[in-house]
């Protein structure tokens, strides 16, 4: 899976529907939960739900107001955490503080004592499962947080916003704002016209490898062909009888057509559509992968 990533965050000042920034080239969103211990996105729900039904890797943000009070900062977490795991957000994705001037946060309490109430809030994210990372702007990372704290202990996480210009289509890594650690780079505030921030990731965002042993597979005898034809059924994703799965053309490309989940189908053909085994059900514009389905017949 390649690093280089586009992405966007969203928050009550976007839509409900990601379907025009994945259609855009978007591959993953970050959705804002939380601000405070009181505030929650009201957008949030559908916004994610959004982004699975765009089959688009979904992370979650907190804005923060506490500053550089480290008891805050722990409440602040907590409620971050909760809304998380009643969103569903996996743990195999981040869970990522705004850590920025606005909404009472106070940015001046000094180096030291911020970088404190910092870690202390992603220390409760990480140890309740979740990846963590760290959001703001250039010159904040730079002057009122020890960064070098932040990486070394939770590796390459820094979401770094600093734009060459507001409006862009891609990023001009000639403005790139070098430092280390740095995960996402929030390279404008209106990518393509949309109205949404736009980012890039600098690295795999979405591995889900991270710490696992990697032994050899025992050999095993090389499978029968596959037949070209059969049934297939489509299981209920994430105990929600309403989800639907979205029909890709035969070059991988989204087709805005949707099947319901708890259905068979008939497929036609099978082949490897962008690195992903998939089954014809129809016309060629009516292919589903094969992570959605499983043979019956």
């Amino acid at each position: 899976m390649t690093s280089r990533q586009l992405g966007v965050d969203v928050a009550v000042y976007q839509g409900t529907s990601m379907t025009a920034y994945h259609n855009a080239g978007a591959k993953f969103g970050i959705a804002k939960l939380t601000e405070g211990t009181n505030y929650v996105n009201p957008k949030a729900h559908y916004q994610i739900k959004s982004l699975h039904a765009n089959h688009m890797y979904v992370h979650a943000y907190h804005f923060a107001t506490f500053g550089y009070s480290v008891s805050r900062a722990k409440l602040e977490g907590k409620a971050f955490v909760k809304r998380a795991k009643a969103e569903n957000i996996s743990k195999k994705r981040f869970l990522w503080l705004d850590w920025e001037s606005g909404s009472g946060n106070c940015v001046t309490g000094g180096k030291a004592a911020s970088t404190k109430a910092i870690l202390a809030f992603m220390k409760v994210c990480h140890d309740a499962g979740y990846k963590v990372g760290l959001y703001s702007g250039a010159s904040l990372l730079r002057n009122n947080i020890d960064t070098k704290q932040i990486v070394k202990k939770y590796g390459t996480c820094i979401w770094v916003a600093s734009y060459p210009t507001d409006l862009a289509y891609t990023p001009n890594f000639n403005y790139f704002p070098s430092m280390d650690g740095v995960a996402i780079w929030q390279f404008c505030d209106n990518w393509k016209g949309l109205g949404v921030d736009g980012n890039i990731s600098l690295i795999d965002l979405h591995k889900d490898s991270a710490g696992k042993k990697v032994t050899k597979p025992a050999e095993k005898p090389k499978p029968k062909p596959e037949k070209k034809t059969g049934v297939v059924y489509a299981p209920v994703i994430n105990r929600n009888p309403n989800w639907m799965i979205q029909l890709m053309d035969g070059n991988g490309h989204y087709t805005g057509k949707y099947i319901k989940t708890n259905t068979r189908w008939k497929y036609f053909d099978v082949k490897t559509i962008k690195g992903m085994k998939c089954y014809k059900l129809g016309t060629d514009k009516q292919w589903v992968p094969a992570k959605f389905l499983k043979v019956i017949e």
